[in-house]
């Protein structure tokens, strides 16, 4: 029995079990760059690719500027202090936004334990209100149920049964808004600390700022006297990031790439083609395989995140528990 594949950009080779090929032979195509778009990873990969694209970019801008800068120590003093500006301008950001954070779920915490007080506060003012109108729903309801009445009365006594529960409706929303406004009242006061808290705080992130830029400035002197091997050592980092992003990319591809031939492999063998055209430019009589080769890909992506789950959930239960 004759059945396997290609793996060529362009021709088709041919793996056969039993001699070469007669008439009468299996014949498949698949759409190579359209199978590769399907893939699961491929967004992934597509995101790496320009992740390096953009890194190797800068670095070739960066080399640029740091170059023609060279002449001017002066110059490239004002980019590193622009850098280093920038730096600490996105540090005090991040540490300002933790800060924030901090102290609003401090705040959080606080409204809530504030927000019980006044449920217990008001406990009995909303107890009595609606026991008032729980004794009127209640008359009102056995009355509907258990008396017979003329049709003209039954709708009157439900149109006074909306309007009793209309009003509780509204008494409740009333109450509701007035132990926000208390809790509001309440909580001002510790909301005006927490801004000056921050408002302290961001004072002196600046002047510790300030003093690093300072201290910079002053190294930079000496710093700049050896500026070339600075910059080399400068871009001997990215060239190091790119070597790394780019095995990473190379590993991804070759994952996807098998993924994809051992796809089309299974296909072949469970249909007995003798021959799979990843690109053809000639007219010839063949299945066109692109749709269940995509299908396989994304069965076995949806069985591996299966998978995966279950062996966090697995992993979570086999955590002994005390008796």
């Amino acid at each position: 029995m004759r059945w396997l594949l290609v793996i060529l950009t362009g021709l088709a080779f041919l793996l056969s079990a039993c001699g070469k090929t007669g008439g009468g032979e299996k014949i498949a195509v698949v759409n190579w760059d359209k199978v590769l778009e399907a893939h699961p990873q491929y967004e992934n990969l597509h995101k790496k690719q320009e992740a390096y694209n953009l890194l190797l970019d800068r670095r070739r801008e960066q080399e640029i500027i740091g170059k023609t800068q060279m002449s001017g120590l002066a110059k490239l003093q004002q980019l590193k202090q622009n850098s280093k500006r920038s730096f600490l301008s996105a540090d005090f950001m991040a540490r300002m936004s933790e800060k924030q954070t901090e102290e609003q779920e401090k705040l959080k915490q606080l409204s809530n334990q504030i927000a019980d007080q006044v449920d217990k506060e008001l406990a009995e003012e909303e107890k009595k209100m609606n026991e008032h109108y729980r004794l009127q729903i209640f008359n009102l309801r056995l009355k509907l149920d258990t008396v017979r009445m003329m049709p003209e009365q039954r709708k009157k006594l439900e149109a006074e049964l909306h309007a009793v529960q209309a009003a509780r409706d509204q008494d409740r929303m009333l109450l509701a808004q007035h132990k926000v406004g208390i809790v509001t009242q309440r909580m001002q006061p510790h909301v005006e600390e927490v801004h000056r808290q921050l408002d302290a705080y961001a004072r002196q992130l600046q002047a510790q700022m300030l003093a690093d830029l300072k201290k910079s400035a002053e190294k930079d002197a000496s710093v700049f006297k050896v500026a070339p091997g600075a910059l080399k050592d400068v871009l001997s980092t990215v060239d190091q990031e790119l070597d790394r992003q780019q095995q990473d990319i190379e590993s991804l591809e070759a994952s996807i790439k098998k993924d994809m031939e051992s796809a089309v492999i299974k296909l072949a063998k469970e249909r007995q083609y003798s021959v799979v055209f990843y690109k053809y430019h000639t007219n010839i009589s063949a299945d066109d395989i692109t749709g269940d080769v995509i299908a396989i890909l994304k069965k076995q992506a949806d069985l591996s995140k299966a998978a995966n789950n279950l062996s966090k959930k697995v992993s979570g239960s086999d955590t002994p528990k005390a008796n």
